[in-house]
């Protein structure tokens, strides 16, 4: 009896020693998912800023010439922003919802460095006109690109802790394995050797 609560205590404690990383992993998994949240609606809110900007600068410089692109003749800065394929105007939509499981927290970060180097693209080509017809130019105080190096480490970080959490799992989980058989057969010849006697 003393060796079954022996054995039943120590499965406890190798169940407990598999389940702990895994819940911090959970919550690793979660702040990851709300980080790149985040930055997503922030990007969205600079974004709008961006049109904002756009907006205020086509009233005041909208009717000055400029050059769209190297091939093209000379139109005003309307014209431009008008004729634009982006949509400089059009206001961007951000996903603001996560992933519900941590298999896709590599999508997760794909769209969230997808709306990041849109905006990025979208901010140097109103600058680059609003540089030309003389503006004003587009400048932010909130840079979001520390923030992004941080949620692609936390990412990376992240799949590691996994990784290792899954191999030393499976180590666990077979080592287990290996001492209830060991334990059976030593009882069977035990349970055989007090009936011989």
């Amino acid at each position: 009896m003393r060796r079954l609560l022996i054995i039943l205590c120590l499965m406890v404690a190798g169940s407990i020693f598999i389940v702990w990383p895994s819940m911090a992993l959970d919550h690793d998994n979660d702040n990851i998912q709300e980080t790149a949240r985040d930055i997503r609606l922030r990007l969205s809110e600079l974004d709008l800023q961006l049109k904002e900007h756009l907006r205020k600068a086509l009233e005041e410089y909208g009717d000055r010439p400029v050059e769209c692109s190297a091939d093209e003749s000379s139109k005003t800065l309307a014209e431009c922003v008008e004729v634009d394929p982006s949509g400089l105007t059009q206001t961007t939509i951000t996903i603001a919802h996560t992933y519900e499981n941590d298999e896709n927290l590599m999508g997760d970060l794909s769209d969230t460095e997808e709306r990041y180097a849109l905006f990025t693209q979208e901010m140097n080509k109103t600058n680059d006109l609003l540089a030309r017809a003389g503006a004003k130019l587009y400048l932010n105080s909130l840079d979001v690109a520390p923030e992004m190096d941080q949620l692609r480490r936390n990412v990376i970080i992240y799949i590691e802790r996994k990784e290792a959490n899954e191999l030393r799992t499976k180590q666990a989980l077979l080592i287990a394995t290996v001492a209830i058989i060991l334990v059976a057969i030593f009882s069977l010849i035990f349970a055989v050797i007090q009936r011989i006697r």
